[in-house]
């Protein structure tokens, strides 16, 4: 699925199916002499124009501050009111002879999951949830994170996993009846800042409503250099936008309402 929606619907792949539109207006046109040499360099200028605006740090960051400015939630008074941690993984790579390892995202993401244990009571339990998502011979996302962890840390703290789950809404869906069986009424749900609006969305349609405690991951970029395109600002503009697909693909999908997306609600989260 992530393949179709970066072959279709993110930049790179949209300027290449551009492209891939001029070569094929050229073939069609060869019988007629070919395309004129000033609309030919016309049309292949378009995509590239497109290209060069979507890899601006400028679109990137305006992408991710709007899902930033998204992020909406209740708080809590007192450190005492929080009954548990829900952190989400970001993806695990393979990293040779070492095993596999948690990327980044999800090194950031558990990192400030473990802090805010540390601030609010070391007691308290932080689930780290992501499952097989490189099938049954790697270990689940959860398990690696808690592992890498582990190996850094000094202190034991309570730590458990949900290694089922593959995306956002899986999460939700096993860690909801689990969190209300245990009577848990204020869970900090932590990820980076981009995902959480439809994190927050998917445990709001299961009847969760979590305080957001989001991880910061933009890059903040000023002056001139918020015009030069580059790798990173692609990436920054592609990663918002597969944010937005989700949160759109959820809609159409039932998984979340709009009224989730949305704080303070009109109405109570969903109870399925």
């Amino acid at each position: 699925m992530k393949f179709l929606i970066g072959l279709f619907l993110l930049p790179l792949g949209l300027t290449l199916l551009m492209l891939g539109g001029v070569a094929w207006l050229a073939w069609r046109r060869r019988h007629l002499g070919g395309v004129h040499g000033g609309v030919g360099a016309g049309l292949i200028a378009i995509p590239l124009v497109f290209l060069s605006i979507m890899a601006m740090p400028l679109v990137g960051q305006g992408l991710q501050n709007t899902l930033a400015n998204m992020v909406k939630g209740r708080m809590v008074v007192g450190a005492g009111e929080v009954d548990a941690i829900v952190v989400l993984t970001g993806g695990i790579y393979e990293a040779g002879p070492v095993g596999w390892l948690p990327r980044a995202e999800t090194i950031q993401r558990v990192a400030v999951a473990y802090e805010l244990q540390r601030t609010i009571d070391i007691r308290l339990p932080v689930i780290i949830s992501g499952g097989f998502t490189h099938g049954v011979q790697a270990p689940s996302e959860a398990r690696a994170a808690a592992e890498f962890f582990a190996n850094q840390r000094s202190e034991v703290t309570p730590t458990e996993l949900e290694e089922v789950s593959t995306d956002t809404a899986e999460s939700a869906l096993q860690l909801a009846p689990v969190l209300q069986k245990r009577g848990v009424r204020n869970v900090v749900l932590v990820t980076s800042i981009s995902h959480m609006p439809r994190a927050l969305a998917a445990f709001r349609a299961r009847g969760i409503d979590p305080i957001p405690a989001p991880a910061f991951n933009i890059t903040h970029t000023h002056g001139l250099a918020l015009f030069a395109p580059s790798a990173r600002g692609l990436w920054q503009t592609s990663e918002a936008l597969l944010e937005f697909y989700g949160i759109i693909g959820y809609l159409v999908g039932g998984k979340i309402a709009w009224a989730d997306l949305t704080y303070p609600q009109s109405r109570a989260p969903r109870t399925e």
